[in-house]
């Protein structure tokens, strides 16, 4: 009893410190939810046949920006941008993702971002875990034969770039042949240290066309932009560090779980 009449005399900010030192609280991060830097790589049209009509290009950007207001569904919707068909940023930080659509159940299956070829990540679909391993091991688990007779996986690989744009970061999901002509550019430089002009070029393949997403460098970056990026990493590096530690946490308490 004396302790707590001695709690309640004390300062507010001591007593709330105390408090705050003595109750236990659940660890975990806050990850923020970038915008969106989305490319349309085939034409958008609307209706059929002669009232067929393009809506819009191949080649264009846009941005994406989640509402902060739920729709009557519970959802939060994504309002988009059109940017036109050349974009100017700094390529930040690279990342990795595996994707599928399944044609059968028409659901999609896809892991969390991730950064490591040697992490275990899990796999999701309609948001339930469905299994677990290092990428190499669950692009196994999806592998087929395609007409060549060469082994490939439905799993495809996604990279995710984190791309700096008038002082705000945006989140762009590369595949297919814009991902490969990124990773081309990527070999040449060092991204995070010039200013770099998104576009595309025209693809074809029998009678499949396409616009494949091009990278070209405009200029090197000058000092104080490169302090800037230098702190902008920092913070990104930080950040993915609170989020893979969170979730290895979680995924050693879930092992430990299911010995029993």
């Amino acid at each position: 009893m004396k302790q707590t009449k001695e709690l309640a005399t004390l300062p507010n900010e001591r007593a709330l410190s105390e408090l705050k030192a003595s109750f236990p609280v659940e660890q975990g991060f806050t990850r923020i939810l970038l915008p969106r830097l989305s490319f349309l790589s085939q034409d958008r049209t609307e209706g059929k046949g002669k009232s067929m009509k393009v809506i819009a290009e191949a080649g264009t950007f846009f941005e994406e920006r989640q509402n902060e207001e739920e729709n009557t569904e519970g959802k939060k919707e994504w309002t988009k941008k059109e940017l036109g068909t050349k974009v100017k940023g700094i390529i930040l930080y690279q990342r990795k993702q595996l994707r599928l659509y399944d044609e059968k159940t028409e659901a999609y299956i896809s892991s969390p971002i991730y950064d490591e070829d040697d992490q275990i990540i899990p796999l999701f679909s309609n948001k339930q875990e469905v299994t677990r391993g290092t990428p190499i091991e669950l692009k196994a688990k999806y592998q087929y034969q395609d007409k060549d007779g060469k082994t490939k996986s439905k799993l495809e690989d996604n990279r995710i770039l984190y791309i700096l744009k008038d002082e705000e970061i945006l989140q762009l999901s590369l595949r297919g042949s814009s991902m490969y002509s990124w990773m081309t550019f990527a070999k040449k430089v060092l991204p995070p240290s010039v200013l770099v002009e998104l576009s595309s070029e025209p693809m074809e393949k029998g009678q499949i066309s396409w616009n494949k997403m091009t990278f070209e460098v405009v200029r090197p970056l000058n000092g104080k932009e490169v302090e800037d990026v230098v702190e902008k990493l920092k913070n990104i590096k930080d950040g993915l560090d609170q989020e893979r530690s969170y979730y290895s946490k979680v995924s050693t308490s879930k092992d430990e779980f299911e010995k029993f």
